[in-house]
C-alpha cells in the first residue's frame, strides 16, 4: 500500500497539496473533514488500487483530500 500512497501523492500534486484521509472499502467514499463529511467523487486509477479524491479550498491549487481503495487480489 505504501507504493500506492506515494504514487497518488505524486500524481495528485499538480492539483494542490495532497492529504491522505485513509483507506476505503467502496467507491465514492464519504470521509470526515472539518466537522462534516465530504464525498471523494473523482477517481484516479493505479495498478491494484483506485484513488478517490476531491479538491477543496480557494483557487485552483487547494487541498487534495484522497483515500485509497485497494482493487483485486
Amino acid at each position: 500500500m505504501q507504493e500506492h500512497l506515494k504514487a497518488a501523492t505524486q500524481r495528485l500534486g499538480f492539483l494542490g497539496t495532497p492529504l491522505f484521509l485513509g483507506f476505503s472499502d467502496r467507491p465514492f467514499p464519504m470521509m470526515p473533514w472539518e466537522g462534516g463529511m465530504v464525498r471523494l467523487s473523482q477517481e484516479l486509477r493505479l495498478d491494484g488500487a483506485s484513488v478517490w479524491y476531491r479538491v477543496v479550498g480557494p483557487g485552483k491549487r487547494g487541498l487534495v483530500l484522497f483515500a485509497v481503495e485497494p482493487r483485486g487480489a
